[in-house]
């Protein structure tokens, strides 16, 4: 009888010990996160330089006097319209037009002296040397006068074309100083561009036709393509930086000139990379991330380089290979070491 009970009790133990191994196995099973896998693709990857600037209108005129002085008149407004031609700024003329008068009077001096030089060549008292220093003075003289008379024109701003007043940076009664800009007009092309400051490392890498995207602080989230138009060949003594201008597409926005601008010019020099989802990247720092790649049936957490956000995708240059399976969906919720089920 004892036999038969220690029988029953052995089996029962057995059958216990069996439903937890089998309880455990589903755990372990029940343990491993579902997620979904892919492989990397490889992209030849340009290289970009970033740089900030201000928009400014293609047509914008800055203009200047020629001679310095006291500003003795500003006859238009900011925002004013105005027609090609017409007088929008004028200097004191008082001594300007003294020295008009000087030179003229120098001229009329060089003109006596020669017609006597002359009477005293022909009566053999004066040489030839002297007439032709006395032809010299004249004309100098005469160089003198159209000079002035240049200046005094240029002493006062007409509008070159017809357009609108963007911005007064003189106003009337202040010195200024020759070619300072005192008026900005604005001719009314809806075309804008960005100049941008860029290091000499930098500016060697970029040229003309470089495509680039353009931010604006007034559009947040809006991306604006531009091209490279122009590259400085001196540097900007007032930054220390050499300047590439971007012309910009305004996609019929309306722009303003002044807006913060922030670009990213896509150089022609590449490199290869391969390019996987946002997704697939956790714990990003900078140019360093961290991704799951498919190891068996755990996963291997691996820090790698990463690039350029491309649309939904993220260029990665080290620290994986093409041949290699990440996890792209669940990656969030995974920790190194960790069983995973792939599911499509």
């Amino acid at each position: 009888m004892k036999k038969a009970l220690l029988i029953v009790f052995s089996g029962l133990m057995l059958t216990a010990c069996g439903s937890k191994e089998k309880k455990k196995d589903e755990a372990t099973v029940e343990e491993a996160q579902a997620v979904s896998v892919i492989t990397p693709s490889e992209i030849k990857a340009y290289s970009s330089i970033k740089g900030s600037g201000v928009l400014s209108s293609k047509s914008e005129l800055k203009l200047a006097f020629k001679t310095g002085g006291l500003i003795k008149r500003m006859y238009v407004k900011e925002g004013q319209f105005v027609k090609k031609g017409q007088l929008l700024a004028q200097l004191d003329m008082a001594e300007i037009d003294a020295g008009v008068n000087q030179a003229k009077l120098g001229l009329q001096k060089a003109e006596r002296d020669l017609e006597k030089v002359k009477k005293l060549f022909a009566d053999e008292v004066a040489t030839k040397s002297s007439v032709e220093d006395a032809t010299t003075a004249y004309n100098v003289a005469k160089e003198t006068v159209e000079s002035a008379i240049y200046n005094q024109r240029l002493s006062s701003i007409y509008a070159p074309e017809s357009g609108t007043i963007l911005l007064k940076i003189a106003e009337q009664g202040e010195l200024i100083t020759p070619f300072a800009p005192a008026l900005i007009l604005g001719t009314g092309s809806s075309s804008f561009n960005v100049n941008i400051g860029l290091s000499d490392k930098d500016i060697v890498k970029v040229k003309n036709g470089n495509k680039a995207e353009v931010t604006l602080d007034a559009y947040p989230g809006e991306i604006f393509s531009a091209t490279v138009s122009q590259i400085a060949q001196t540097v900007n003594p007032a930054t220390g930086t050499y300047e590439a201008e971007l012309t910009l597409n305004s996609k019929g926005k309306r722009l303003i000139s002044g807006f913060v601008a922030n670009a990213e010019i896509h150089t022609s020099s590449s490199q290869s990379a391969l390019v996987v989802p946002i997704e697939s990247i956790v714990e990003a720092d900078g140019n360093s991330a961290s991704v799951f790649v498919l190891n068996g049936l755990q996963v291997e957490k691996r820090t790698v380089e990463t690039g350029s956000i491309m649309g939904e995708q993220v260029q990665i240059f080290k620290g994986l290979s093409v041949n290699e399976k990440i996890v792209s969906k669940g990656a969030n919720f995974l920790s190194d070491g960790q069983k995973v089920k792939v599911i499509d």
